[in-house]
């Protein structure tokens, strides 16, 4: 889906430091963002906010948090019913 919404191979190779260096600030901040909202939307601060509000506008935000909350809720239901990825 990622890849369809037009992410680029250094936004999807996530394992390589490099790859993360070579991204835009904002691209960086919404990583960062998702990696904290996976652990608990109440540990967004406002410093990170800051740094989405720079490169992104409050729609985009609200896009980007739909998108880290669809994902982890398609996450944990799939996961809690064994549901197997299809190929």
């Amino acid at each position: 889906m990622a890849r369809q919404k037009g992410a680029t191979d250094a936004i999807q190779d996530r394992a390589g430091g490099a790859a993360l260096e070579r991204l835009e600030p904002g691209w960086r901040a919404a990583l960062e963002y998702a990696d904290i909202v996976h652990v608990s939307g109440h540990l967004v601060t406002d410093d990170l906010y800051a740094k989405l509000r720079a490169a992104w506008d409050e729609g985009q935000i609200v896009e980007i948090t739909l998108v880290i909350g669809m994902t982890e809720y398609f996450n944990r239901f799939n996961d809690s019913l064994r549901v197997e990825p299809t190929r």
